[in-house]
């Protein structure tokens, strides 16, 4: 697996900033590139979990606690016990709502991570939701992750980067379903690589006119096999990948108080400031006035 980039808190979803979390640390500035970690106790909230092309977490290292979700329309309240994991996979979006305090453990994983162990690419469009289910596995690798921000263990990429493997690994071998119109086939999806070119493609033109074909162009496929690949691969649309990465971009942007909304929207190819406002809102929940003044 190679990660293209440092994995910063602008590609998180930066929710537990909004509602006031006590931090007792996270893996920004340490370098990781095939994962994210913050360790915290999160105080009760109702929050927008958007879809991200990446992978979260989350181990209740407290509990038990009471948790509404709603995904896909569908509302679910569950008790959740010490140690249950909640897992939403890239292009999955759900709305939370903790009503109890929570120590937790947030790891963001890459995509990447989640190839096959034969190195096929990835298998993301067959992982579903987990909703605060226990896993022996999953509560002591994540643990392990949570020890090298808050002390006791090494904190370097070397030494995470296979511990974030395994998690990738264990979600598969639990979690992953294969679609039954699939049953004894491999789909065709686009290779590590070639998703690693599309990230640094969008990076560099963020503030232009994206096209679809410039896409399928970087992976030699025509835009409508383009589409399918892309969205068997990373479980939402070209579009839909394109806009996650700009509001992630715009969130960046926003911590410089310097710039103007009008300024971070051209920055980010939103064709005006109307038009960044209402995607911002549509992904966080709030403005992005709010957000740079709530930061």
């Amino acid at each position: 697996m190679q990660a293209t980039s440092n994995f910063g808190v602008q590609e998180t979803h930066g929710i537990l900033n909004r509602f006031q979390a006590e931090f007792r640390g996270s893996s920004e500035g340490l370098g990781w590139s095939s994962a994210f970690a913050s360790v915290q106790r999160e105080r009760p909230f109702e929050g927008h979990f958007h879809a991200l092309s990446d992978n979260l977490m989350v181990l209740h290292r407290g509990g038990p606690v009471d948790i509404t979700y709603v995904m896909d329309g569908k509302s679910v309240a569950r008790h959740i016990p010490r140690g249950g994991v909640f897992f939403l996979p890239a292009g999955h979006a759900c709305n939370v709502l903790l009503r109890e305090p929570l120590e937790s453990t947030h790891i963001y994983l890459r995509s990447d991570l989640f190839a096959g162990s034969d190195g096929s690419p990835g298998v993301i469009g067959g992982l579903a939701p987990m909703l605060g289910d226990q896993d022996a596995v999953l509560e002591h690798l994540a643990a392990a992750i949570g020890d090298t921000i808050t002390g006791g263990l090494p904190a370097s990429s070397l030494f995470v980067d296979p511990i974030a493997q395994a998690i990738a690994n264990r979600f598969v071998a639990i979690n992953f379903h294969k679609p039954s119109t699939e049953a004894g086939k491999h789909p065709n999806l686009l290779s590590g690589r070639q998703m690693a070119r599309i990230r640094e493609f969008v990076d560099a033109n963020i503030d232009s006119d994206i096209r679809l074909d410039q896409l399928a162009e970087l992976c030699g496929r025509s835009t409508e096999y383009f589409v399918r690949l892309f969205k068997a691969t990373s479980g939402v649309s070209p579009y839909q990948y394109v806009l996650n990465l700009r509001i992630e971009r715009a969130r960046a942007l926003l911590a410089d108080e310097t710039l103007s909304l009008a300024e971070i929207a051209l920055a980010c190819g939103f064709s005006h400031q109307e038009h960044f406002t209402r995607m911002f809102r549509r992904f966080t929940g709030i403005t992005p006035g709010r957000y740079r003044h709530s930061h």
